[in-house]
């Protein structure tokens, strides 16, 4: 009898002591995303818990199965009874039309499993014609300044652009975003040339000044994507056009010109949005769209972004009906830009 007491407590401490030290439970096992468009960057959740009686150490960042994919740990040590979320990043560009699976791999001092193999499993459908990523939104995004005086502003000025009176420039160093493409003009050019030059010097390689200013745009584009007051009769500016160095052609501009429509609430337009955007209900769209007679519908880039994708994807559909075959939603909203590129080029009002 004592020999069967002592052989049970021998077999329960070496239970226990299987049990002691780290141990890392992953909560889901398998993430499954389901179905998502082409673009989207599927954003995986796993719970790492440390189940254990002694600190679980990681020993280094997560590795992947793919280039696609990125998992980086917020913390390296765990106590025991400790959570943490892990979130993985899966770029489903190029995967449309494929179920896919990728892997993080996650290594810890955890001595049942030192490398832990954590799967992401879906169905990457191909976008349809009016969908595109946050990430071709940011290839071809690019800020339009008005270097002119509220008032020759107010008058008419380019679709989209945002006025930056010449003289104020330098105060707005720090607010433009470097690296991003940025278009400049004045009535005439030479204010243009001087304002390109200048953000190249402090740091700005893509600035460029629009060829000629407005005058040069008038000669090659008439008045096409210029917003007029009400009740201003068109009529090309002023001066005679100047053509420095620095420049983008008016023609090459108006081949991807691009506006963008913000289907967000007031207040989330307002807490940060693209310079130029227009903000909009889902019912105002058609009448925005009516009321822009002079443009050439069929060249101009419309983006369409809310919150999370849904209303923008409808209204970028109407548009693709009624004139505006380049009209385009972003997937996922504007949740995706900022995983991808932070609060880069959003600005809140005042």
């Amino acid at each position: 009898m004592r020999k069967g007491m002592a052989l049970g407590l021998t077999l329960l401490a070496a239970g226990l002591a299987g049990l002691a030290g780290p141990r890392l439970v992953v909560d889901p096992e398998v993430y499954d995303f389901g179905t998502v468009a082409e673009g989207l960057l599927v954003e995986a959740v796993f719970t790492l818990t440390n189940a254990g009686d002694a600190p679980l150490v990681f020993s280094g960042q997560p590795s992947t199965s793919c280039g696609c994919t990125s998992a980086p740990l917020p913390e390296m040590v765990l106590a025991p009874g400790e959570s943490m979320e892990l979130v993985a990043y899966v770029d489903s560009t190029y995967f449309g039309g494929r179920w896919i699976t990728m892997y993080v791999y996650v290594y810890s001092n955890d001595p049942t499993a030192e490398r832990r193999t954590l799967p992401i499993v879906g169905y990457v459908r191909d976008a349809a014609p009016y969908e595109a990523s946050a990430s071709a939104l940011h290839f071809g995004f690019y800020i339009l300044i008005d270097l002119r005086s509220p008032e020759e502003y107010a008058r008419g000025h380019l679709l989209g652009a945002i006025n930056i009176p010449f003289s104020q420039l330098t105060d707005w160093l720090d607010r433009l975003p470097k690296g991003l493409t940025i278009y400049l003009y004045d009535a005439t050019g030479q204010q243009g040339t001087q304002a390109a030059q200048l953000l190249k010097d402090q740091g700005f390689p893509a600035a460029a000044a629009i060829a000629g200013g407005l005058a040069g745009w008038w000669n090659q584009l008439g008045d096409a994507f210029i917003v007029w007051a009400e009740g201003v009769e068109p009529a090309p500016p002023a001066g005679e056009p100047y053509y420095g160095g620095h420049t983008v052609k008016p023609q090459e501009l108006a081949s991807s010109y691009q506006v963008i429509l913000d289907l967000r609430a007031p207040e989330a337009f307002a807490a940060g949005h693209f310079p130029g955007a227009v903000n909009l209900t889902l019912q105002e769209v058609p009448d925005w769209a009516r009321a822009l007679p002079s443009i050439g519908t069929g060249r101009l880039y419309i983006w369409v972004i809310d919150e999370a994708g849904t209303v923008a994807c409808q209204a970028a559909q109407w548009l693709r009906g009624n004139g505006y075959p380049r009209a385009r939603c972003v997937i996922g909203g504007m949740h995706q830009w900022v995983v991808r590129y932070g609060d880069l080029a959003l600005w809140p009002e005042g």
